[in-house]
């Protein structure tokens, strides 16, 4: 489950104006226009830090936020994540909210090895829809890296057995989402090539590397 209930003392309950972030980092008109067609408002509704959440910060992770985004689409274009996730340096973590369903979205964020102003960001991962009485508690955790590697594996689209979801291998979990989607990709590709294939020692090829690749996705 990827939405989770948080503590009243974490409450922030802050509307951000749109205009704030344009100002923040010179959006382009085509950016500005992505946040006027596509987003109502936006609230800072969760701060996550030693202070509020009592749980200590590390190194790494010093707070995390929780954003509400109150969209007028469905199918938000990630651009806008991206954007803002840009302007911030802590981890964000946005909750969709359109209509009565709520989606939850966020990339892996670090900052920069060679210049701490800045962030490197992977992929976005997030949930299907969900509805507010969904909601569960926070895990218990020992530091604010290990619940925001929590937050995120929440998110992957794919089971990675084994592991446990904490800052030390998060890093690898998320490489390993890669490679799957990499390959389930590949593996689309050929079976759609397979269906539309007429000589039969072409489809024998196809299929065998069909199945390679579902015993690589499997071995990961």
């Amino acid at each position: 489950m990827a939405l989770y209930r948080y503590p009243g003392t974490t409450a922030v309950n802050r509307q951000i104006p749109k205009n704030k972030f344009y100002q923040m980092g010179n959006a382009t008109h085509k950016l500005e226009q992505l946040f006027v067609n596509q987003i109502e408002r936006i609230h800072w509704a969760n701060k996550l830090a030693e202070n509020t959440l009592r749980i200590p910060p590390t190194d790494e992770v010093k707070e995390i936020q929780i954003f509400h985004l109150h969209t007028r689409v469905e199918h938000l274009d990630k651009r806008i994540l991206n954007y803002i996730d840009n302007q911030i340096l802590s981890p964000i973590i946005f909750e969709i909210h359109y209509q009565n369903k709520i989606k939850v979205i966020a990339t892996y964020k670090r900052l920069s090895h060679t210049d701490k102003t800045k962030v490197v960001l992977d992929h976005y991962y997030e949930s299907a829809w969900l509805t507010e009485n969904s909601r569960q508690d926070l895990p218990i955790v020992l530091n604010l890296a290990d619940l925001y590697a929590h937050l995120l594996h929440a998110l992957l689209p794919f089971t990675v057995q084994d592991e446990i979801n904490t800052a030390q291998n998060i890093e690898q979990i998320l490489q390993k989402q890669r490679e799957i989607s990499l390959l389930q990709k590949a593996l689309a590709n050929l079976t759609t090539k397979l269906k539309n294939e007429k000589q039969f020692n072409r489809k024998v090829e196809i299929n065998q590397k069909i199945q390679q690749l579902q015993k690589q996705i499997n071995n990961l």
